[in-house]
């Protein structure tokens, strides 16, 4: 006798995110009722709990655009399970077959899933560039239908993904690397641990990110942290020179790696600075308050620099920039100091 064709469709409370790691990781918590007040935590305040701040610059001549900005740190998601004491099982595989009954079997427990996948293969994103590592929550899947149930922080509903795309993307050799049927297996506590714990550690990890510079989301990174930002403040004014021709491609690229490439709007600026402001709303503490303000004009700054109208246009966004970075790692430091 034939098996019965399974279908399993868990309801993940779910909401359009300004970032995927972010938006999956809120999302979870949610599903699992975890936070420490009667709402649930906000998509910076999960941002910051795990510590994702970061910077990183590249020069690429050789490609269009011949630059990489990024604001975050690659250890966003391993960090905040270590901050919330949730138990992290990675696994990654080459066999297509074991990837999907990993993820089949948690799936199968009711235990809606955070996986990696290419946005590139992702049918419902219909996009042209490829990045292997967007997290997306995986929250059921129809067999007869040949079908996932995807959670996805750029879009509003649950979409429907191919198994053989979903397949595809979760095995993709692109960049910023393979990502090998990445599944997160999560065992979530019943309860958080100490809020003022748990913050004061997510502040240590983005003071060392930016003081020490962190892990990249792509290895061989010219400048990290603070020291990355320094790089692009004093490479900035040399654009038209060190680009020639490609200098429009690299004003686009910055532009979409600040304000568009999933960063919460603003090179993920303004989700530290939510971080901040729920945090101390929530242990009472003004010193935090004050890191939210640094974090708020300079999400500000970087949505300057993304619409300044041409290259000369963003000379003082950029100098403002980085006199703000290093004031806001010397305001959570004063707060880490005061708490």
């Amino acid at each position: 006798m034939a098996t019965a064709a399974r279908r399993v469709e868990i309801p993940l409370p779910h909401r359009r995110a300004g970032h995927c790691g972010s938006g999956a990781l809120r999302d979870l918590l949610e599903f699992h009722e975890l936070s420490w007040t009667v709402d649930p935590l906000s998509e910076g305040m999960v941002f910051g709990l795990g510590a994702g701040l970061g910077f990183a610059y590249v020069e690429l001549p050789e490609r269009e655009p011949p630059i990489y900005l990024v604001g975050r740190t690659a250890g966003l998601e391993r960090d905040i399970c270590e901050h919330l004491d949730i138990a992290l099982d990675l696994r990654q595989t080459d066999d297509p077959a074991e990837g999907w009954a990993v993820l089949r079997e948690a799936l199968d427990a009711g235990r809606p899933t955070m996986v990696w996948a290419d946005i590139q293969h992702l049918e419902y994103l219909r996009v042209k560039l490829q990045m292997t590592m967007h997290d997306i929550v995986v929250t059921g899947y129809d067999e007869a239908e040949g079908v996932a149930f995807v959670a996805d922080n750029d879009r509003d509903e649950i979409q429907r993904c191919s198994l053989p795309a979903l397949a595809r993307a979760r095995n993709s050799q692109a960049f910023p690397g393979p990502n090998r049927h990445a599944t997160w297996l999560m065992d979530f506590p019943a309860g958080l641990p100490d809020s003022s714990e748990a913050v004061r550690g997510a502040l240590a990890g983005a003071i060392e990110n930016m003081r020490g510079g962190g892990q990249g989301l792509k290895t061989g990174a010219e400048g990290m942290g603070l020291a990355g930002v320094e790089l692009f403040a004093e490479t900035y004014p040399e654009w038209p020179r060190r680009f020639g021709e490609k200098l429009d491609a690299a004003m686009r690229g910055l532009r979409v790696f600040i304000v568009k490439a999933g960063t919460g709007g603003a090179l993920f600026r303004g989700l530290h600075a939510r971080f901040a402001r729920d945090a101390g709303s929530l242990l009472d503490d003004s010193p935090l308050q004050d890191v939210a303000a640094v974090y708020d004009d300079l999400a500000a700054e970087w949505v300057a620099l993304a619409d300044a109208d041409g290259h000369a246009a963003g000379l003082p966004h950029v100098e403002r920039i980085a006199s703000l970075e290093a004031a806001g790692v010397e305001a959570m430091e004063r707060a880490l100091a005061d708490g």
